[in-house]
């Protein structure tokens, strides 16, 4: 018997007790006992390798009763690839979801010989770990450790029947997770983004059965800036962080009038009397506000203060007013805020309003005014002309369309300059924002940390296009494009709970991460060698799982997530 050191991808060494044999004319290896980590080892007992040498030469190493000796032939190459497990717990996630109810009865009612369950279960564990088409997803389930023996026509088959359940599943997925984590439904938040498609042309309307369907992908307002048809999301997200429901509309909708569809959607699809909807300035409207408040619902909006489309002049005068602010120790924070009355179509408003101001954000403002003016100062006069004429112009020049030595207005010959006063007016409000809400009673610090709580279903959007590459999309049917929606609405869903289980201490990269590196391939004797980084060693330790293991039985494998 000797001593064994291996090293995994990671550079995670492992001790393990050796003995050779011969096997006919070829000498081979077979481990007996598997002693755990060299550094978990050495931690307890820096000598630990030095006296195990000693022991095993003075043959004083005893085995247990239960250990079982798995033959290596170390002059074979290893042909079985290496199959990811690590999907195992996502897995379970999806199972808590109660998404196979609802496919399940799908199928017996239409007759489908369709696993819908199983290519669901496929797309969204290979978006998480492996965001791929869905060809390559069916060419590689291989490579997840289990039975999944789909077809790329069943994928696509699938696709069709999961559009057309996308609500329903999104009601079963809010049923779960109220019942298994909890869901205050009185205070939700909405945000929008949208995806663009690699191509050039909007989708065309539909005539169906006399019916003109509207068309999908349409050029739009894009996040990204970019010409290109795109689709809109708005997603709603509850105070754990985990998203509620999503909607998708067509690429020429503007967010504001994303925002009550949806929000009868939800209050519809999860029976919810009455919400608080958090949302950014986009949404902030007359029309959503007179439309929330007749649905006897609830807003916090934020409030764009500066520009032609900022706030009335009663929130611009009370935020600059001196009187009235409250400091912290440090002074790089001040709060204030008011009951402010209006009138909104005939009827009377009661709202409040809080001003905040805040010192990095001051400073960020001046230095990117500073910029424009400095850019804007460079420009020659013709190329002020130009910069004028394009839609809303520069907000830092002024166009004076006067003849100097008559004083007659030249619509042709304007002088152009830099607008001093508008410089001047913006600064005043540097560093401030507003937030506004029609929920009187929520006090100052409520109203900050439900706003700030917003911010998660920014980062929502940012797991879904750049850790579970949602884009670029290579179904192109509305009902196939509504489905790989759904499908990275589930993989969000189920990355959040495990967030929320792990207490947020790992991040989705590093999640995804860790679920990657556990790796397993079989051995003999229905023994598999399994292997996993230090994250997911800790995630399984936070989620209470015994998994330090480096040889396990296959049917201990099985019930891996478990």
């Amino acid at each position: 018997m000797f001593i064994k050191i291996t090293k995994n991808r990671e550079g995670i060494q492992y001790v393990s007790i050796v003995e050779g044999y011969r096997d006919k004319d070829k000498v081979k290896h077979r481990t007996i006992k598997s002693l755990g980590k060299l550094k978990d080892l050495e931690a307890g007992n820096p000598n630990y390798l030095a006296e195990l040498k000693e022991n095993l030469k003075e043959g004083k190493f005893q085995l247990d009763s239960e250990t079982l000796a798995i033959t290596l032939d170390l002059n074979t190459k290893i042909s079985c690839p290496l199959q990811n497990y690590g999907w195992l717990l996502l897995d379970e996630f999806y199972r808590s979801l109660g998404i196979s109810k609802v496919l399940a009865q799908h199928q017996r009612t239409t007759k489908s010989k369709i696993d819908l369950n199983e290519a669901l279960r496929l797309l969204t564990a290979k978006r998480i770990l492996d965001p791929s088409s869905k060809r390559k997803s069916v060419a590689t389930q291989e490579q997840l450790f289990g039975e999944f023996n789909l077809s790329c026509q069943d994928v696509y088959r699938s696709l069709d029947s999961l559009c057309l359940l996308s609500e329903e599943i999104q009601q079963q997925m809010h049923r779960s997770i109220a019942k298994n984590v909890g869901r205050v439904g009185a205070l939700v938040f909405y945000d929008v983004t949208n995806y663009y498609f690699e191509t050039d042309l909007d989708d065309e309307p539909v005539k169906m059965d006399g019916v003109t369907i509207p068309a999908f992908r349409k050029r739009g307002p894009s996040k990204e800036k970019r010409p290109n048809p795109i689709v809109q999301m708005g997603l709603f997200m509850d105070t754990n962080g985990i998203p509620i429901a999503f909607q998708l509309f067509p690429g020429n909708y503007v967010d504001v009038k994303t925002y009550l569809p949806v929000v009868e959607q939800v209050k519809k699809q999860f029976g919810i009397e009455r919400i608080v909807v958090v949302a950014d300035k986009g949404m902030n409207s007359k029309n959503n506000i007179t439309e929330t408040l007749d649905n006897e619902d609830g807003y916090l909006f934020s409030q764009k203060i500066r520009g032609t489309r900022g706030a009335p002049k009663d929130i611009q005068d009370f935020a600059l007013d001196p009187e009235g602010w409250m400091t912290n120790e440090k002074e790089t924070f001040a709060k204030k805020s008011m009951i402010r009355k209006r009138i909104l179509n005939k009827k009377e408003v009661t709202e409040k309003i809080l001003v905040t101001w805040n010192q990095k954000y001051d400073f960020r403002e001046k230095v990117r005014r500073q910029k424009s003016v400095e850019y804007a100062e460079k420009l020659t006069a013709s190329e002020r002309f130009r910069m004028t004429m394009k839609k809303g112009g520069k907000r830092y020049l002024e166009v004076e369309n006067i003849d100097e030595e008559t004083g007659e207005i030249k619509r042709l010959t304007p002088h152009i300059s830099i607008d001093e006063e508008q410089i001047a007016f913006d600064e005043q409000f540097d560093g401030l924002n507003v937030l506004i809400t029609s929920e009187v009673g929520m006090s100052d610090d409520e109203m900050l940390a439900s706003y700030r709580s917003l911010s998660r279903i920014e980062d929502c959007f940012k797991v879904m296009k750049s850790t579970f590459d949602a884009r670029p999309i290579y179904v192109w049917t509305e009902p196939h494009i509504k489905a790989h929606f759904l499908v990275c609405f589930v993989s969000l869903t189920i990355m959040r709970l495990l967030e929320h289980k792990l207490n947020k201490e790992f991040s989705p990269e590093r999640i995804q991460g860790a679920l990657q590196s556990a790796q397993c391939r079989p051995l003999d004797k229905g023994y598999w060698e399994v292997f996993g980084n230090e994250d997911f060693l800790k995630i399984n330790e936070l989620l209470g799982k015994e998994w330090n293991r480096q040889y396990v039985p296959l049917e201990v494998l099985k019930t891996y997530g478990k």
